[in-house]
């Protein structure tokens, strides 16, 4: 019995100083992300009268996020904002998950007919992870419903 825990514990010391050895080495220069990349993006624009050129206040501009495919990904990925007074608006977001959107301009008083656009995102100056930003302006100029 005496043999078999002599032999158990320089076994224990044997693999102890090996996984440490390994442990230790991969301590070294290079270090390891965990994560998913991802970049900043920006849409913003302006919502106007295509006649007359005035300002389109309380327009919804719904952004999807689109898949390689061009294909909207599920709606959790959908994000709407609201023109104000001037017509203006901007959507903001730290992405994952798609470079490619589809930027939908609808009116909730029914008055101009809905518009929509695809865009791509080029995201420039990131590292590691972070994969950069990038902006773009959408304007649109709505159509008034014919009655």
């Amino acid at each position: 019995m005496k043999q078999s825990s002599k032999w158990l514990r320089a076994f224990n010391v044997f693999l102890s100083s090996i996984l440490a050895l390994l442990g230790y080495t991969s301590c070294g220069e290079s270090s390891v992300e965990y994560g998913t990349p991802y970049a900043k993006y920006e849409i913003k624009g302006k919502v106007t009268d295509k006649e007359n050129k005035n300002a389109v206040s309380g327009a919804r501009v719904i952004v999807k996020a689109l898949n390689r495919d061009l294909r909207p990904l599920s709606s959790y990925f959908t994000d709407t904002v609201y023109t104000d007074k001037e017509g203006n608006y901007i959507y903001q977001n730290e992405d994952a998950m798609s470079e490619n959107y589809q930027v939908v301009c609808e009116d909730p008083s029914n008055t101009y007919q809905s518009d929509s656009t695809r865009i791509k995102m080029e995201p420039e100056g990131g590292e590691g992870w972070y994969q950069g930003s990038d902006s773009r302006t959408v304007d649109f100029e709505e159509d008034k419903k014919k009655p």
